[in-house]
């Protein structure tokens, strides 16, 4: 699934900005990491406060994760992006498993 840089200011402001993703998701290469995608992520109940139904993006629905949740966070909405790394279950599946967060070698020439 990669590394998840996410902005916390971002995610509770109850806002989502095509230009401002609230997290950049990597993948370690080598010492190195490479940019495969981003994930919006906007609070429910920030998102509600101003909205009456739930967010999407360019016709794509955002997804639910309800509480409790693996992220010991409240409820909120995420969509995926997988636009630098293919994702051979769709661009904005949640999970990509050819993506990994494990520290990989990259071969000496």
């Amino acid at each position: 699934m990669g590394i998840h840089y996410v902005n916390g200011d971002l995610v509770g402001d109850g806002k989502i900005e095509k230009e401002y993703p609230e997290a950049l998701i990597y993948e370690p290469v080598g010492n190195a990491r490479r940019l495969v995608g981003v994930e919006y992520i906007v609070d429910a109940a920030a998102w509600f406060a101003n909205n009456s139904a739930p967010p999407s993006l360019d016709g794509q629905d955002f997804q639910f994760v309800g509480s409790p949740n693996r992220f010991g966070l409240d409820p909120f909405f995420e969509l995926h992006v997988w636009a630098w790394r293919d994702n051979p279950q769709g661009a904005f599946v949640d999970w990509n498993n050819a993506v990994t967060c494990e520290m990989l070698r990259v071969p000496e020439l």
